[in-house]
């Protein structure tokens, strides 16, 4: 039998409502994850882009160098002192740099080696026949490239310290330490430290401690000695050549760094562990005669056990007098 045709007006059945949503929220999830695909794609082709092209601008970069040396260098009258210099080749720098040392009035400067090719150490060496204060420019040159430094190069101060039990005679490093020695003879000169205790004799780091003014004369309240100080505080000063050693001088502070101003005290043994402990101690001077009396005052019986590290009979910086440099 033929088929009969499909009528021209039968009707579709209609799509369930609920199966509509389903299917439409489907298609807006698979363009989400698309989108978000996309997105990610994006990100990683972006950050690659830049890393290659940081990593091209550091490689390209134009082939240079740099030279270091200390910005403080003490330098005795009558005998040579020598420096380290360093020169670093960047970016591939491969060129020969020429060497010179200029020397202010009064300072002979060489350096040697003269030429340096890439990265390299040279030694600068200087010596002045007077006590003073100096400058060195040392200046490097390779074709049309040229750098400098000019540390500052000085001589010490010297410092007088009158004791109970006899004097200490010290110096100061003022090229290493500017702040800190300026800030010290300024106190010294204004009679600061006259008839200020000892106060603290310590066995754990060995140190003798005074320039508290609580302390003067002794008559004052045990219990406010070792938390006096100046007006003027001073910034932490950290030379890498100076080190809590026996015998140097190193100035105190409280928990910040920058809060020094009139206490100090000797190292009595080798305290280099201060150098670093608690972001380390400036060095400012070392003992040059007068140790002895520096033992006698570590000596000193203390007031155990209400004050351990404090004399039971003061002990005294009479005075601080600062001799012409």
């Amino acid at each position: 039998m033929p088929r009969h045709p499909k009528s021209p007006n039968r009707q579709k059945k209609p799509i369930n409502p609920k199966k509509r949503a389903i299917q439409t929220a489907r298609k807006r999830q698979s363009r989400g994850r698309i989108y978000l695909a996309i997105i990610v794609i994006a990100v990683i082709a972006i950050g690659v882009g830049w890393y290659v092209y940081s990593t091209s601008q550091s490689s390209s970069g134009t082939p240079d160098f740099a030279i270091a040396a200390p910005t403080g260098v003490t330098i005795h009258a009558g005998s040579p002192v020598s420096s380290r210099v360093n020169i670093t080749a960047m970016n591939n720098f491969g060129g020969t740099v020429q060497l010179s040392a200029t020397g202010s009035s009064g300072l002979t400067a060489a350096i040697s080696p003269t030429n340096v090719t890439g990265s390299g150490v040279a030694t600068l060496t200087m010596s002045a026949l007077k006590n003073g204060s100096y400058t060195v420019t040392v200046t490097g040159n390779s074709g049309i490239l040229k750098h400098s430094v000019s540390p500052a190069v000085e001589t010490p101060i010297y410092a007088t310290l009158d004791t109970t039990n006899g004097t200490i005679v010290v110096e100061l490093y003022r090229a290493q330490t500017p702040r800190t020695v300026s800030n010290f003879v300024d106190l010294a000169n204004q009679h600061f430290y006259d008839n200020l205790v000892w106060h603290r004799l310590s066995r754990s780091p060995p140190v003798i401690q005074t320039g508290d003014p609580y302390t003067r004369y002794g008559n004052t309240s045990r219990s406010t000695w070792g938390t006096g100080g100046s007006s003027q505080t001073i910034p932490l000063e950290l030379d890498k050549s100076l080190h809590n050693s026996l015998g140097y001088l190193g100035m105190a502070r409280g928990p910040t760094l920058d809060s020094a101003s009139s206490q100090f005290y000797i190292n009595m043994a080798n305290n280099n562990d201060l150098d670093y402990t608690n972001g380390g101690y400036t060095v400012f001077g070392r003992v040059l005669t007068g140790m002895s009396a520096a033992n006698a005052i570590w000596n000193t019986p203390t007031d155990a056990p209400a004050y351990p590290e404090q004399p039971l009979n003061p002990v005294y910086l009479i005075s601080v007098t600062i001799s012409p440099s």
